[in-house]
């Protein structure tokens, strides 16, 4: 069995964590023939419907926007329509750690910052663009890098919400400590 997310094209419907083991399981997932898209950088397939083109399926907005966030070539993302599973590419079938990681992010709370850089800029600084989920964080960097100036750099960081009763009145205000 193959640890693998599926993530349904419906923004209505949540992704899940499922344990594939056949082709048969991966076609019913996609709802069709399968179209592997290697990510090889990163070690993760994701599988699409082969005829979703053809059938006119909807864009999967969530799929493009892990593409987006997690492939090497940021720049170059395809049109992934209808429903789509993500999987790792490792010979042992064992989750590789980037997997573990969009599993983290998928399903564990999280904050996801915006962050960037310039090239005269060393590090990254926080902005004020935070999110709940990594769908709506990546597909916001994925439409707003398209009108960055030459040299502006995008990247989320995800962190873990401060615990409850912790006062955030001057999170992210110029107020003195």
């Amino acid at each position: 069995m193959v640890k693998s997310i599926v993530i349904p094209h419906d923004p209505s419907r949540s992704p899940r964590l499922k344990h594939l083991a056949t082709a048969d399981e991966f076609q019913e997932a996609v709802d069709g023939w399968l179209e592997p898209i290697e990510m090889p950088a990163v070690g993760v397939t994701m599988y699409v419907n082969e005829a979703a083109r053809r059938e006119r399926q909807p864009i999967n907005c969530r799929a493009m926007a892990l593409w987006w966030l997690y492939t090497a070539d940021p720049s170059q993302h395809p049109i992934f329509l209808g429903d789509v599973v993500l999987t790792c590419t490792s010979d042992q079938g064992e989750p590789t750690a980037l997997l573990e990681r969009i599993v983290g992010d998928i399903f564990e709370a999280r904050e996801f910052v915006v962050q960037v850089k310039s090239l005269r800029q060393e590090t990254w600084s926080d902005t004020f663009a935070r999110f709940e989920n990594v769908f709506d964080a990546a597909t916001w960097c994925m439409v707003f890098t398209g009108t960055l100036r030459p040299g502006a750099q995008l990247r989320l960081a995800s962190r873990v919400p401060a615990p409850e009763g912790v006062d955030e009145t001057f999170r992210g205000s110029d107020a003195t400590w």
